[in-house]
C-alpha cells in the first residue's frame, strides 16, 4: 500500500503523519479518519473553515483517488483550512 506524508496546520503547530492510502481509496475517507484521530489527541486544524489538501501548489479533489490526480507515493501533502464566507 502506498505511503504518503501529510502535514497538518494545527493550532499547536505543524503535525506530520505518514499515511498508507490504498490506490482506490478516496481522500475524503482517509482525511476524515485522520482528522478524527487528530481531534482525539487534542490537535485541531488552525482557522475556521473547510479542510483543503494541497499538493504541488494545487488543491486536491476529495472524491478522486490520489493516483488519478497525479500524486505519487512518498509525495508531501499539506492540509489547512480555507475560510468560507457567510
Amino acid at each position: 500500500m502506498p505511503k504518503y506524508q501529510i502535514y497538518f496546520d494545527t493550532v499547536s503547530g505543524e503535525t506530520k503523519y505518514n499515511v498508507d492510502i490504498d490506490d482506490e481509496e478516496s481522500l475524503s475517507v482517509v482525511l476524515e479518519e485522520i482528522l478524527f484521530d487528530l481531534r482525539e489527541r487534542g490537535n485541531l486544524l488552525k482557522g475556521d473553515g473547510d479542510p483543503e489538501v494541497i499538493w504541488n501548489g494545487k488543491s486536491l479533489d476529495f472524491a478522486t483517488t490520489l493516483p488519478k490526480q497525479g500524486v505519487r507515493p512518498n509525495d508531501v501533502l499539506r492540509v489547512s483550512t480555507v475560510a468560507t464566507n457567510g
